[in-house]
C-alpha cells in the first residue's frame, strides 16, 4: 500500500457528484448524519483482518468515511493505545486539522470476511473530540455491503 503524508490527497467522498455505483446509499432520513458511505482512499487490500472506523463528517452533505486498514499497513505498535485509537491517530496525522467529524464507530473485519461491530465506549478521553456512537442495523448492513463491493472490485482488478 502506498501512503504519502507529503501529498495532501482529498478523500473521494468529498466529491458529491461521485459515481454512486461505488457507494451505497440507504434510503433513511436523519437529521444529524449522512446516510451515504464511501471507503477511504487509504484502505488497504491485504488479506489480513482489518481494524475499521466509520467517521461521520459534521457536514451531512458529505459521505461517511469507512476507514479499514490492517495493523501492518498503519504500523500498529503494541503500546497503551488500542488498535482503533492508533488507526485514528494515523489517519488524522495524514490530514492534520483539515477534516471535521462529529461521530465515529468502531468495527473489525476478520480474515474470514465476517464483521464485528463494537459497542461505544462512554466517557473516554477522546484525542480528537469525536463522539463514539453505536451503529444502527441499517448502517451495519450499508458498511458491510460497501466494503464487500470495494474488496470484490479490487480482486477483479488484480
Amino acid at each position: 500500500m502506498i501512503l504519502s503524508s507529503i501529498m495532501h490527497r482529498i478523500e473521494p467522498y468529498l466529491n458529491l457528484h461521485y459515481n454512486d455505483n461505488e457507494n451505497l446509499s440507504i434510503n433513511k432520513q436523519t437529521l444529524t448524519r449522512s446516510n451515504l458511505f464511501s471507503c477511504s482512499i487509504h484502505n488497504c487490500l491485504c488479506k489480513r483482518s482489518k481494524i475499521g472506523l466509520v467517521l461521520y463528517p459534521k457536514d451531512i452533505q458529505i459521505r461517511n468515511v469507512i476507514l479499514l486498514v490492517c495493523d501492518q499497513c498503519y504500523n500498529y505498535k503494541l503500546e497503551n493505545d488500542t488498535q482503533h485509537i492508533q488507526l485514528e491517530k494515523w489517519y488524522f496525522n495524514i490530514y492534520k486539522d483539515s477534516k471535521s467529524f462529529q461521530f465515529k464507530s468502531r468495527f473489525l473485519l476478520n480474515e474470514d470476511g465476517s464483521f464485528y461491530f463494537y459497542k461505544p465506549i462512554l466517557n473516554t478521553n477522546d484525542l480528537f473530540n469525536i463522539k463514539e456512537r453505536e451503529l444502527e442495523d441499517w448502517e451495519k448492513e450499508a458498511i458491510q455491503q460497501t466494503v464487500r463491493k470495494k474488496l470484490n472490485n479490487a480482486q477483479v482488478l488484480k
